[in-house]
């Protein structure tokens, strides 16, 4: 069944693939302009590089925590201290980058991860603990300080427009998603056909980890060095947030939004589990899917038919909709035939995915708009923490469920309608966002004339 549904996505995929060749035309400039394609080659590289070390880890972080014999309690508090660790280092290792330039974060990207890659040898928990808190940092710098990188140069130094930047993340996400595709076809065969174990995919991604820290040191930055100390990039970027309406209210959306990818990454492998699927096609057939979303973004956004704001609107609402419908297909209303259910929700799983394709390239390019340069990687970090609290609270109601000896379907419904209203509420947000950044536009070309 799961080969199926990756061969139809397959063919769509091709299919948007072709569509895009005959009415996705980049602009001639692009395609001439020799530092254009240049610096959007080595973000590409460096990016694709740094995220598909990323993926090989993605689908058997669950099982292996699982083959050590731990519970999904003792599985939340592991998946929290990771988030912790993303809102406390995450802020600090961010301001420290606005500083002094994100070039040597980028280079701690590698080195960091692969010590959180070792720690997944040992069965020990407070080894494992140290892994996450190694984690937690690694993840904030992969998503902040590479884009930020890239931005600045795009911008500030080599002074390209700014229509092109959906240009290089759209293309970051399509790339992005086909790497993620081979990490989990890797991943399933390091696993399940040479039997080496859950832990092999987090083995293998550590040579990869070095090579993007390796990649980094030769590429140049262009950083103008902030004289502000931690403390004040950290209060500048906090009231900023607080009081900037297009930042506060983009923030809503990735916090909620994203949190609920969080949390989709703990509960798919239990979701799924009463189907015994092959994790690491499962996980590929996701990431077709994203790609599948993220060639939907360059289509519509290239030929005119939405722009980045009403993609924005359609991921969430897409969001919504998929969780809204996993919620009714494992209720007691229709829980009628198990392996039917689950299947369902599998589908829509995929369709949460799609959503996520279309996400990630709106939602980088609008932060691209609204958040200053000098303050980029620090405010990106502390718009995460709302994410981050709402992730924690999820997880330790996780454990307190499991404590109390709560059922696993009971638990995953529960999450499922927590999704389904996060999501809602930023699609909310969205709609809000977009009037507002609408209105500062006009007002900003008023205020030219």
């Amino acid at each position: 069944m799961f080969l199926i549904v990756i061969t139809v996505l397959l063919i769509i995929t091709i299919a948007l693939f072709a569509v895009s060749k005959n009415y996705v035309v980049e602009k001639q400039k692009q395609e001439t302009n020799l530092d254009f394609q240049k610096l959007q080659r080595n973000y590409l590289i460096v990016y694709c590089l740094a995220c598909f070390s990323d993926w090989l880890q993605g689908p058997y972080v669950y099982s292996l925590y699982k083959q050590y014999g731990y519970n999904e309690g003792e599985i939340a508090i592991l998946f929290i201290t990771g988030t912790i660790s993303n809102s406390l280092f995450g802020t600090i290792t961010g301001a420290l980058a606005d500083i002094y330039g994100r070039k040597i974060l980028c280079i701690s990207y590698g080195i960091l991860y692969s010590g959180c890659c070792l720690t997944k040898l040992f069965g020990n928990y407070h080894l494992l603990l140290v892994g996450r808190i190694l984690g937690g940092i690694s993840t904030s710098i992969l998503y902040s300080a590479y884009d930020s990188w890239y931005i600045n140069e795009h911008i500030n130094y080599y002074k390209l427009p700014n229509e092109w930047l959906s240009n290089t993340f759209a293309k970051a996400t399509f790339f992005n998603a086909t790497l993620a595709i081979f990490a989990g076809i890797l991943s399933y065969f390091l696993v399940s056909v040479l039997e080496f174990g859950p832990v092999a995919p987090f083995i293998t991604a550590i040579p990869f980890l070095i090579i993007t820290s390796s990649y980094v040191m030769i590429l140049n930055e262009h950083y103008v060095n902030n004289s502000k100390s931690a403390s004040t990039s950290v209060k500048t970027a906090v009231m900023l947030w607080i009081t900037n309406k297009n930042i506060f209210t983009l923030s809503v959306v990735q916090s909620l939004y994203e949190g609920v990818m969080y949390l989709f990454i703990f509960i798919w492998t239990p979701a799924l589990d009463i189907l015994t699927p092959p994790l690491g096609l499962v996980f590929s057939s996701f990431m077709l899917a994203l790609m599948i979303g993220s060639k939907l973004y360059s289509i519509l956004l290239e030929n005119n038919s939405l722009d980045s704001k009403k993609l924005l609107h359609l991921s969430t609402f897409l969001a919504s909709f998929s969780f809204l419908i996993c919620s009714l297909a494992i209720s007691d209303i229709f829980n009628s035939y198990i392996p039917y259910t689950i299947m369902t929700c599998y589908i829509f799983f995929i369709l949460y995915e799609v959503s996520i394709g279309i996400y990630l390239p709106s939602m980088t390019y609008l932060k691209s708009q609204v958040i200053p340069e000098k303050i980029r990687v620090t405010i990106s970090n502390v718009i995460k923490i709302p994410s981050n609290i709402f992730i924690c609270l999820a997880l330790l109601w996780i454990r307190f469920n499991q404590e109390n000896e709560k059922t696993n379907e009971n638990i995953i419904f529960s999450i499922f309608i927590v999704c389904f209203i996060a999501t809602s509420i930023t699609l909310l947000f969205s709609k809000i966002f977009s009037k507002l950044y609408s209105e500062t536009i006009i007002k900003s070309y008023e205020s030219e004339i």
